[in-house]
């Protein structure tokens, strides 16, 4: 799913760094970091070239030191694709990317990821990674899935509560690949999935969202799982949707 081209460290916070293109789509870069609490600072963020969101302020160091890191893969994207600006944050608390690019954003336990695409044309484009924990898992299970949900988990994966971590993780990455159209709150009701293969799955929306994302639409995405995490990505270019400068 994720073709490391490089690998780096910013010890002691950021100790391990990767940095590369999604396999079936070379025009998609990610960052990927894993980032020790324990050796965060506010005062990283200046180090770091990072804006402070004032409202940050208020936060638990956790949420910092995430916020921090995925920022920071953020920027090494842009930097890569030779972007001046950072990602900002909307009063949705959604990241804001410079135009021209389409990315998203991703932090779970001690690890932040960042996926982008620079195009002229807009991409749908999220990206989520959790970390997998059998019985928590078990008990929001009626939330995610429906019926069929279930019984296509139950013959698809041989791990069912892997299965419902897989069906979060892939309606986050839809709903954040969906949200600069949609621009309000959807839950899990509004996709199913419909198909899990190896590597792979689709989602069909449920409801009409916005304009042209209507009921039946589907969405094909990829997943990993590299214990204990699970990553998927839903990735797709907006035909005939400019992106201006």
């Amino acid at each position: 799913m994720l073709h490391i081209l490089s690998h780096s460290s910013l010890a002691p916070f950021l100790p391990q760094v990767t940095e590369g293109v999604v396999t079936t789509l070379a025009q998609v870069r990610f960052c990927c970091a894993t980032f020790e609490r324990a050796h965060y600072s506010d005062a990283q963020f200046a180090q770091l070239n990072i804006p402070f969101p004032t409202d940050l302020a208020r936060a638990v160091v956790k949420r910092r030191a995430e916020y921090l890191a995925g920022r920071w893969c953020s920027q090494q994207l842009l930097t890569a694709y030779q972007i001046t600006g950072v990602v900002e944050r909307s009063p949705q608390c959604a990241p804001l990317w410079p135009a021209g690019v389409s990315g998203s954003i991703s932090h779970a336990e001690n690890r932040a990821l960042a996926v982008a695409v620079c195009d002229t044309v807009a991409w749908r484009i999220g990206v989520d990674t959790e970390r997998f924990d059998r019985l928590p898992m078990l008990e929001p299970a009626s939330e995610v899935t429906d019926a069929g949900e279930s019984a296509l988990l139950e013959r698809c994966m041989q791990d069912t509560a892997l299965g419902i971590l897989l069906a979060f993780s892939a309606k986050e990455s839809l709903y954040k690949a969906l949200w600069p159209e949609v621009r309000t709150f959807f839950g899990f009701d509004a996709a199913s999935l419909v198909e899990v293969g190896d590597g792979v799955f689709t989602l069909e929306l449920n409801h009409t969202l916005a304009p042209g994302l209507q009921a039946g639409q589907r969405f094909c995405g990829c997943w990993h799982y590299d214990a204990p995490f699970i990553t998927t990505l839903i990735s797709e270019r907006r035909q005939h949707l400019t992106v201006h400068a």
